[in-house]
């Protein structure tokens, strides 16, 4: 499935958490004991009713799931920083011109 839209991903974000804390065994009532984020947010964020969940309160519940660890996966670190990419990107030539035989 292609996530064309931000709702496509905040659906997505909304079912995985539910899957993860039912896989957790854990409740509503106590994600949101746990995590300081209120059970009707939680509800709420789950069912899609109301997407707009705070990025704060979002890895609040990771944490309590155990997932922080896992915010790698979709934002890992650059392989090169972008400075020294510029640097580099510098000394290659735009253009290469061949002498004609």
């Amino acid at each position: 499935m292609k996530y064309t839209t931000n709702n496509d991903i905040l659906l997505l974000l909304a079912k995985r958490l539910k899957d993860y804390r039912l896989a957790a065994r854990m409740s509503q009532k106590e994600l949101a004991e746990q995590s300081g984020v209120g059970q009707a947010t939680i509800s709420h964020f789950e069912q899609g009713v109301n997407l707009n969940l705070t990025l704060n309160n979002y890895i609040s519940l990771l944490r309590v799931l155990g997932l922080e660890r896992r915010i790698e996966e979709v934002m890992p670190e650059l392989p090169m920083p972008p400075m020294a990419l510029q640097k580099i990107e510098k000394l290659i030539p735009k253009r290469v011109r061949r002498n004609k035989p």
